[in-house]
Protein backbone atom coordinates (compact mmCIF):
# COMPACT_ATOMS: atom_id res chain seq x y z
CA UNK A 1 0.00 0.00 0.00
CA UNK A 2 1.27 3.42 -0.47
CA UNK A 3 -0.28 7.37 0.92
CA UNK A 4 -0.87 9.83 -1.45
CA UNK A 5 0.19 13.53 -1.22
CA UNK A 6 -0.53 15.33 -3.97
CA UNK A 7 -1.50 15.69 -6.99
CA UNK A 8 0.91 17.78 -9.79
CA UNK A 9 1.59 18.31 -13.26
CA UNK A 10 5.33 19.38 -12.28
CA UNK A 11 7.64 16.46 -13.19
CA UNK A 12 10.58 17.24 -11.06
CA UNK A 13 10.72 14.28 -8.53
CA UNK A 14 10.38 14.86 -4.66
CA UNK A 15 12.62 14.45 -2.13
CA UNK A 16 12.73 10.99 -0.44
CA UNK A 17 10.92 9.40 1.04
CA UNK A 18 8.55 10.59 -1.51
CA UNK A 19 8.78 9.08 -5.20
CA UNK A 20 6.33 9.95 -8.09
CA UNK A 21 4.52 8.18 -10.76
CA UNK A 22 3.60 9.67 -14.00
CA UNK A 23 1.07 9.28 -15.86
CA UNK A 24 -0.63 11.56 -19.21
CA UNK A 25 1.49 14.43 -17.88
CA UNK A 26 0.50 14.35 -14.03
CA UNK A 27 2.18 12.89 -11.72
CA UNK A 28 0.82 11.23 -8.29
CA UNK A 29 3.65 12.00 -5.03
CA UNK A 30 3.30 9.32 -2.62
CA UNK A 31 5.12 7.16 0.13
CA UNK A 32 5.25 3.72 1.50
CA UNK A 33 2.11 3.64 3.60
CA UNK A 34 2.59 3.36 7.19
CA UNK A 35 0.81 1.61 10.19
CA UNK A 36 0.19 4.21 12.38
CA UNK A 37 -2.60 5.65 14.68
CA UNK A 38 -4.73 8.43 13.46
CA UNK A 39 -3.08 11.14 16.04
CA UNK A 40 -2.97 15.57 15.60
CA UNK A 41 0.89 14.88 15.39
CA UNK A 42 0.05 12.56 12.43
CA UNK A 43 -2.43 14.89 10.52
CA UNK A 44 0.30 17.68 11.13
CA UNK A 45 3.51 15.33 9.42
CA UNK A 46 1.14 15.16 6.87
CA UNK A 47 0.30 18.78 6.15
CA UNK A 48 4.03 19.67 6.42
CA UNK A 49 4.72 17.67 3.79
CA UNK A 50 1.54 19.12 1.30
CA UNK A 51 2.83 22.82 2.74
CA UNK A 52 6.69 21.29 1.39
CA UNK A 53 5.53 20.10 -1.96
CA UNK A 54 3.05 23.54 -2.09
CA UNK A 55 6.53 25.56 -1.95
CA UNK A 56 7.71 24.25 -4.88
CA UNK A 57 5.21 23.27 -7.41
CA UNK A 58 1.39 23.60 -8.31
CA UNK A 59 -0.72 20.56 -6.72
CA UNK A 60 -3.53 19.41 -5.85
CA UNK A 61 -3.37 18.49 -2.12
CA UNK A 62 -4.62 14.99 -0.83
CA UNK A 63 -6.11 14.62 2.04
CA UNK A 64 -4.59 12.72 5.21
CA UNK A 65 -4.37 9.02 5.02
CA UNK A 66 -6.08 7.85 0.76
CA UNK A 67 -4.13 4.87 0.20
CA UNK A 68 -4.06 2.90 -2.86
CA UNK A 69 -2.64 -0.19 -3.55
CA UNK A 70 0.33 0.68 -5.62
CA UNK A 71 2.00 3.09 -8.04
CA UNK A 72 0.21 1.36 -10.63
CA UNK A 73 -3.01 1.93 -9.11
CA UNK A 74 -2.49 5.33 -8.59
CA UNK A 75 -1.26 6.02 -12.35
CA UNK A 76 -4.67 4.34 -13.32
CA UNK A 77 -6.11 6.80 -11.09
CA UNK A 78 -4.29 9.53 -12.64
CA UNK A 79 -5.24 8.30 -16.88
CA UNK A 80 -8.91 7.50 -15.89
CA UNK A 81 -9.22 11.31 -14.20
CA UNK A 82 -6.82 13.04 -16.50
CA UNK A 83 -9.30 15.52 -17.61
CA UNK A 84 -10.69 16.16 -14.40
CA UNK A 85 -7.78 16.80 -12.42
CA UNK A 86 -6.08 18.82 -14.88
CA UNK A 87 -8.59 21.32 -15.24
CA UNK A 88 -8.56 21.55 -11.24
CA UNK A 89 -4.84 22.16 -11.29
CA UNK A 90 -5.64 24.58 -13.89
CA UNK A 91 -7.53 26.02 -11.81
CA UNK A 92 -5.66 26.47 -8.88
CA UNK A 93 -2.31 27.31 -10.68
CA UNK A 94 -0.68 29.97 -9.13
CA UNK A 95 -2.92 29.97 -6.43
CA UNK A 96 -2.87 29.14 -2.10
CA UNK A 97 -6.13 29.20 0.11
CA UNK A 98 -5.92 31.58 2.61
CA UNK A 99 -8.89 30.69 5.83
CA UNK A 100 -10.37 33.59 7.50
CA UNK A 101 -13.05 33.35 10.63
CA UNK A 102 -15.10 35.90 12.04
CA UNK A 103 -16.45 36.24 15.90
CA UNK A 104 -18.09 38.18 17.71
CA UNK A 105 -15.50 40.06 20.37
CA UNK A 106 -15.55 38.59 23.80
CA UNK A 107 -17.90 40.53 26.08
CA UNK A 108 -20.51 41.64 23.28
CA UNK A 109 -23.75 40.68 23.28
CA UNK A 110 -24.78 37.61 20.56
CA UNK A 111 -28.92 38.02 20.48
CA UNK A 112 -28.97 34.65 19.17
CA UNK A 113 -28.53 33.16 22.15
CA UNK A 114 -30.65 35.75 24.00
CA UNK A 115 -33.47 36.11 21.64
CA UNK A 116 -36.98 35.34 23.62
CA UNK A 117 -39.25 35.47 20.06
CA UNK A 118 -39.27 34.14 16.89
CA UNK A 119 -38.82 37.78 15.54
CA UNK A 120 -35.96 38.60 17.71
CA UNK A 121 -34.21 35.45 16.78
CA UNK A 122 -34.58 36.62 13.03
CA UNK A 123 -32.94 40.21 13.75
CA UNK A 124 -30.15 38.99 15.44
CA UNK A 125 -29.70 36.06 12.55
CA UNK A 126 -29.81 39.17 9.81
CA UNK A 127 -27.71 41.59 12.03
CA UNK A 128 -24.92 38.76 11.93
CA UNK A 129 -25.41 37.84 8.69
CA UNK A 130 -24.74 41.66 7.66
CA UNK A 131 -21.56 41.92 9.52
CA UNK A 132 -20.12 38.86 8.16
CA UNK A 133 -20.89 39.86 4.75
CA UNK A 134 -18.99 43.21 5.32
CA UNK A 135 -15.80 41.13 6.01
CA UNK A 136 -16.53 38.56 3.23
CA UNK A 137 -17.58 40.72 0.14
CA UNK A 138 -13.97 42.93 0.64
CA UNK A 139 -12.26 39.50 0.75
CA UNK A 140 -14.34 37.66 -2.00
CA UNK A 141 -13.43 40.44 -4.42
CA UNK A 142 -9.84 40.01 -3.88
CA UNK A 143 -9.71 36.48 -4.69
CA UNK A 144 -9.90 33.80 -7.37
CA UNK A 145 -12.81 32.07 -5.57
CA UNK A 146 -14.24 31.91 -2.39
CA UNK A 147 -16.75 29.31 -0.55
CA UNK A 148 -18.06 29.91 3.19
CA UNK A 149 -18.17 27.05 5.12
CA UNK A 150 -20.48 25.57 8.34
CA UNK A 151 -19.39 26.81 11.34
CA UNK A 152 -20.45 28.55 14.83
CA UNK A 153 -18.35 31.70 13.92
CA UNK A 154 -19.79 34.45 12.02
CA UNK A 155 -17.68 33.53 9.05
CA UNK A 156 -15.99 30.70 7.99
CA UNK A 157 -14.69 31.16 5.15
CA UNK A 158 -11.91 29.96 2.45
CA UNK A 159 -10.27 32.14 -0.20
CA UNK A 160 -8.34 31.31 -3.39
CA UNK A 161 -5.71 33.61 -3.44
CA UNK A 162 -3.12 34.60 -6.56
CA UNK A 163 0.11 34.02 -4.30
CA UNK A 164 1.34 37.37 -5.26
CA UNK A 165 -1.16 38.60 -3.92
CA UNK A 166 -1.24 37.40 -0.10
CA UNK A 167 0.05 40.34 1.26
CA UNK A 168 -2.88 42.41 -0.18
CA UNK A 169 -4.84 40.06 1.33
CA UNK A 170 -3.88 39.78 4.73
CA UNK A 171 -3.17 43.78 4.46
CA UNK A 172 -7.09 44.19 3.84
CA UNK A 173 -8.10 41.42 6.68
CA UNK A 174 -6.20 44.13 9.08
CA UNK A 175 -7.84 46.62 7.88
CA UNK A 176 -11.66 45.22 8.11
CA UNK A 177 -10.38 44.76 11.86
CA UNK A 178 -9.37 47.99 12.46
CA UNK A 179 -12.50 49.02 10.74
CA UNK A 180 -14.44 46.73 13.33
CA UNK A 181 -13.73 46.58 16.64
CA UNK A 182 -16.97 44.44 17.58
CA UNK A 183 -15.40 41.70 15.52
CA UNK A 184 -12.49 39.11 16.16
CA UNK A 185 -10.95 38.50 13.02
CA UNK A 186 -8.42 35.42 12.27
CA UNK A 187 -6.97 34.68 8.95
CA UNK A 188 -4.73 31.50 8.48
CA UNK A 189 -2.50 30.22 5.82
CA UNK A 190 -1.62 30.58 2.84
CA UNK A 191 -2.84 26.69 2.86
CA UNK A 192 -2.30 23.91 -0.16
CA UNK A 193 -5.91 24.44 -1.83
CA UNK A 194 -7.87 21.73 -0.05
CA UNK A 195 -11.25 23.89 -0.41
CA UNK A 196 -11.00 24.09 -4.40
CA UNK A 197 -9.09 20.97 -5.57
CA UNK A 198 -12.36 19.48 -6.30
CA UNK A 199 -12.54 15.69 -6.04
CA UNK A 200 -8.85 15.06 -5.46
CA UNK A 201 -8.62 11.08 -4.43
Amino acid sequence: MIELYAITDDPTPPQPPLRSVQSDGLAALYAPAERREVTSEALWRHEEVVESLMAERNLLPVRYGTLVADPRAAADALSERRVELSASLDRVRGAVELAVRVETREGEPDATRSAESGRDYMSAKGRRMAKANLVHEPLALLSRESVKQRGPELLRAAYLVDRSAVGSFVEVVRRLQDSHSDLELLCTGPWPPYSFAGGTP
